[in-house]
């Protein structure tokens, strides 16, 4: 077993406003997924580019919108979204806080990001 709490979990941050928090990971021994926290400042959005790989999200905090090639929705606390390998997505936070989301993804599918050189210095 292995325990971690989002509060002592080393945040990255990806490009400014969107910090990541690998929770659980390959590297602690996760046999088929990692867990990911991602935190989306107030008027910011993440990343646009399609993934080779599914990932499941569910929403904590915030609101927001999430805009893929056909549609746009808009997410609250409680919702779980599906994005489909290959699926272009971007997510935008729109509330009043930041949005914050629980993101799982295969084993070592984003491993370039877990390497310090790859975020963006603030």
């Amino acid at each position: 077993m292995y325990v971690t709490n989002v509060n002592s979990t080393e945040i990255n941050e990806t490009m400014p406003g969107v910090s990541l928090r690998w929770l659980l990971s390959k590297e602690i021994g996760t046999p088929h997924f990692e867990m990911r926290y991602i935190e989306i400042k107030q008027g910011y959005n993440s990343f646009g580019d399609p993934h080779e790989f599914e990932h499941e999200v569910y929403v904590l905090k915030g609101k927001g919108r999430i805009e893929g090639k056909d549609q746009t929705v808009e997410i609250n606390p409680g919702d779980a979204i599906l994005i489909f390998p290959g699926e272009k997505h971007r997510f935008f936070s729109t509330g009043r806080e930041s949005l914050e989301m629980i993101c799982i993804i295969p084993n070592g599918a984003e491993d370039r990001m877990k390497d310090k050189n790859f975020f963006c210095k603030p």
